[in-house]
């Protein structure tokens, strides 16, 4: 059976300069009350579905939770890089990742205060937008740099 991880809090922080806004994000693990801090910069939602042709906030934060709590059941696993492959290989390894650490090892799932009726941790993260044609755009034009320098 897999261990079940909740997002139980988010803050909003910054980096040491006060220039790279972030959130921290606290995952614990039901079983044991582990706890696990991650400093996740707020860029990082768009760029995961850049990275990984993802088309929504939510897929991207399922691929982004799932990616924080891998390396504990696969520490040795090699993630491969995205942008060396098209959009549609990277979105499918990257999707057969997370089924895999479903189905092997963990789920994340958000909690839900008792206090607050249904109160979701995740919103601001949930309120970050993503445009699937500016996605698009920004992957293609990646791709072709990476190809101008291999040549």
């Amino acid at each position: 059976m897999p261990d079940r991880w909740q997002v139980t809090a988010v803050s909003d922080t910054t980096d040491r300069s006060g220039r790279i806004e972030a959130w921290e994000i606290t995952l614990t693990r039901q079983f044991d009350d582990v706890a696990v801090s991650v400093w996740l910069p707020k860029m990082t939602i768009e760029n995961t579905a850049v990275a990984y042709g993802l088309t929504s906030t939510d897929e991207a934060l399922d691929v982004i939770l799932h990616q924080m709590v891998l390396p504990i059941y696969e520490p040795d696993e090699v993630e491969p890089n995205p942008w060396y492959v098209s959009g549609k290989e990277a979105r499918n390894a990257v999707l057969e990742r997370v089924e895999r650490c479903k189905r092997d090892y963990a789920t994340v799932a958000t909690a839900v205060q008792k206090q607050r009726a249904a109160a979701d941790v995740l919103a601001p993260l949930r309120s970050v937008r993503i445009d699937p044609v500016k996605c698009a755009a920004v992957r293609l034009e990646q791709q072709r740099t990476l190809l101008r320098v291999a040549q």
